[in-house]
């Protein structure tokens, strides 16, 4: 069989397309529409329910903010979206002092909302990422860099801790949310998507917890982390014995759940959501006020995530050491972050070797200056 029984014929003017007839506006001629320019109801369904959960509700929040704004001023957010109001509403949202991380996340979602119905590359972003990037310049000129979250070290959880003592329903969770939320070094998005399948008791001594679904997973397999801390253990175990109380220890249930007020458990969302990513971030935030910790404002969910890291920088490990042991970021420098936080908590410096040496053998000779 010859190469050429293998390619198509070429087309030829005379060639049938099937096409549909379109009305282009009222009063004008009907339009051709080539077929192989339009989606089926299949890839658009598809389409739609795209990436990632978090990632997609974050977008269409965002979106949904845009196409208000375009209704408060007569204008049309599309798809397909004009450059123009891309640009403008960009600018409303400079001009209100937001972040500029919100702008670069609002041109980011506007344009994924245009892709996912089927209008890749769209709209043209040069004009908004002029806008943004003077922003982001003038934000950072100002003194209003980003603020991440401080990180919950061991000191700053057990503090929380001391304030979920009791043996309500509400403490139980909260126990198990917050010493899963360190061990686990998890996000909020992947704190609330535990599954009780996803917490294993190969021992008495060992769990095996499990993280399905991560921002930075490469593959499907997910990543286990093995918690021999015997609080951490029984704090599972006793959040676990709730569940079972309610009937809703099943394996694929959600191991977080919504609390009432008389302590009773709440039902799980037609999405599958026991605790939602907001949720689990309120929770975080309201313990750490309630605990007065001494950065509570800005304590997030997150700063779980950063506390082992901040608690092995403390003991002298480097960035490429934590990376290496914790196996939860792809590249140091977060890690470094973390690493300098949990020296200077320590009171220690974060430079070393000859440079920290020299440095530290100035010194003011107070006793001269007392004389």
């Amino acid at each position: 069989m010859g190469r050429s029984e293998h390619l198509p014929a070429p087309r030829h003017e005379t060639d049938i397309v099937e096409a549909e007839l379109v009305p282009d506006a009222p009063g004008t001629e009907l339009a051709v529409v080539d077929i192989n320019d339009t989606l089926t109801d299949e890839a658009t369904e598809d389409l739609a329910s795209s990436g990632r959960e978090n990632t997609r509700q974050t977008y269409e929040d965002r979106w949904t903010m845009f196409a208000r704004w375009c209704a408060e001023q007569g204008r049309t957010p599309g798809p397909p979206t004009t450059a123009k109001n891309l640009t403008s509403y960009t600018s409303h949202l400079r001009r209100q002092g937001r972040p500029p991380g919100v702008l670069r996340l609002s041109i980011a979602a506007i344009r994924h909302m245009n892709a996912r119905a089927g209008h890749q590359e769209h709209p043209d972003q040069a004009a908004a990422l002029k806008i943004y990037q003077d922003h982001r310049h003038a934000w950072k000129e100002a003194g209003r860099g980003q603020r991440s979250s401080a990180p919950v070290d061991l000191e700053r959880l057990r503090t929380m801790l001391g304030v979920r003592l009791s043996k309500s329903t509400r403490d139980r969770r909260d126990r198990a949310l917050l010493l899963l939320g360190y061990y686990m070094r998890a996000r909020a998005s992947e704190l609330s998507k535990l599954l009780v399948a996803d917490l294993l008791f190969v021992s008495s001594e060992l769990l095996v917890a499990t993280k399905r679904v991560s921002k930075n997973d490469k593959s499907d397999e997910g990543r286990e982390y093995e918690i021999d801390d015997p609080a951490c253990i029984q704090a599972v175990r006793d959040w676990l014995d709730v569940l079972a109380e309610f009937g809703q220890d099943a394996r694929l249930l959600p191991f977080l759940r919504t609390v009432d007020k008389w302590g009773n458990l709440g039902p799980v969302s037609p999405k599958g959501w026991g605790l939602t990513r907001q949720a689990v971030n309120n929770l975080v935030k309201g313990i750490a006020v309630e605990a007065e910790i001494d950065v509570a404002e800005d304590i997030t969910a997150h700063g779980l995530r950063a506390g082992v890291p901040t608690d092995l920088g403390a003991q002298g490990y480097t960035a490429g050491e934590i990376k290496e042991i914790t196996g939860d970021w792809s590249s140091t420098e977060m890690v470094e972050k973390y690493r300098k936080t949990g020296l200077r908590r320590a009171g220690k410096r974060t430079d070393d070797g000859r440079r920290a040496a020299a440095l530290s053998m100035l010194r003011i000779d107070q006793s001269q200056e007392d004389e």
